[in-house]
């Protein structure tokens, strides 16, 4: 429906929100999950104090973030204008409370509130082809779905008993949540969407605007992809944090999870790949299909990694987290820069660079140290 140039700013506009989203959350969504499953008597002070130090930073932190990345992405003021009018869309999402239902064991009330998010945004798709569309109209899909997204979790949260309950102070709120205690968390956060996006934002600077929209496109898929894995740490969080003290063995069901989860999306994603990204993108991104299929096993990967980096988090290991995800960014950095002049290319074989050197770390962590003592 948008010409080339403003579909593309469509595309790279996902990467410029992944930096809005975790940098405006500094680990504080996670930190929150934590809190609430270690002492759900306290969810009420965790729910207020977590929301403003959320909506504190992505104001302070993550906005600024999106900004310098859009900055990179784009090629001229209207595409940095364009590329700013969709970050702005994805604010409303830092209201939303879906992360304290996942904590109180409410899947049923999340997966509803998803629901209906992803209802608006259809609906609103839907609505775009027997409408004179432009690019502000994809800025109020995002931002229609965000506030819905916000407004029912929010009232689903407010109905439970036990978050009506007065809070019974079983831990340190503030003290849990000091901006200061919360450093290296946030560090991990904005290494893991440097992690998420560092070959996007590396074509956007050596390559050109076209070039990495022509890698971002695909790329942007298999991330969607990549969600559904997320989805499952967030449904497992909980769990991880409750496992202060086990042996190793304690995760061995959740990686066969994890891996079954990762192998049958890779499979079934190469095998669709010419197809999706035709039905998706039309002709609009030459060759997408192709680069769809080299990135399709790291949706494997992916899922592999997402579930050792969340079980790290839950169990309060911030640092440890951030330094493994800081050494996986230099190396693909490192791998850009040496295979540059292949293009696309350079941004695949630096993808799979990332992954199997964060992999490799965390598996060494975690036979090191079968996960963590209790405190």
């Amino acid at each position: 429906m948008l010409p080339a140039d403003k579909a593309g700013l469509v595309v790279l506009s996902q990467t410029a929100s992944m930096i809005l989203l975790s940098l405006g959350d500094l680990g504080f969504r996670s930190s929150g999950i934590r809190l609430i499953s270690l002492a759900e008597a306290s969810t009420r002070d965790v729910v207020r104090a977590v929301t403003l130090r959320r909506l504190l930073s992505v104001l302070l932190v993550g906005m600024p973030g999106a900004l310098i990345c859009a900055a990179l992405l784009a090629d001229d003021v209207v595409g940095f204008q364009g590329l700013v009018l969709l970050i702005l869309a994805y604010l409303p999402y830092f209201f939303a409370t879906e992360w304290a239902l996942l904590a109180l064991g409410r899947t049923g009330k999340v997966a509803a509130a998803r629901g209906v998010y992803g209802a608006l945004l259809i609906a609103l798709a839907l609505a775009a082809f027997w409408l004179n569309v432009e690019l502000p109209y994809f800025a109020l899909i995002i931002m229609v779905g965000y506030c819905s997204f916000a407004i029912v979790s929010w009232l689903f949260l407010k109905d439970l008993r036990g978050y009506r309950k007065r809070a019974q102070h079983s831990v340190n709120v503030q003290s849990e949540l000091a901006w200061s205690s919360s450093v290296a968390l946030a560090v991990s956060f904005a290494l893991n969407t440097l992690f998420h996006s560092i070959e996007v934002l590396m074509a956007g600077a050596f390559l050109g605007e076209l070039e990495s929209a022509n890698f971002a496109a695909p790329f942007r898929l298999i991330f969607s992809l990549y969600a559904l894995g997320w989805i499952l740490t967030q449904y497992f969080s909980p769990d991880f944090a409750r496992m202060a003290g086990k042996e190793l063995t304690a995760v061995i069901p959740y990686l066969l999870i994890f891996s079954g989860y990762g192998v049958i999306v890779a499979v079934v994603t190469f095998l669709v790949a010419p197809w999706m990204t035709g039905v998706v993108f039309g002709d609009a991104f030459p060759g997408a299909g192709r680069v769809l299929q080299w990135l399709a096993p790291t949706v494997l990967l992916d899922a592999m990694v997402a579930f050792l980096g969340t079980v790290l988090v839950m169990q309060n290991q911030g640092v440890v987290s951030a330094i493994t995800i800081g050494l996986a960014c230099l190396v693909s950095a490192a791998v850009f820069m040496l295979f540059g002049e292949l293009g696309i290319i350079a941004a695949v074989v630096a993808k799979y660079s990332a992954y199997l050197t964060l992999l490799f770390m965390q598996c060494m962590f975690m036979l090191r140290k079968p996960l963590i003592s209790k405190k």
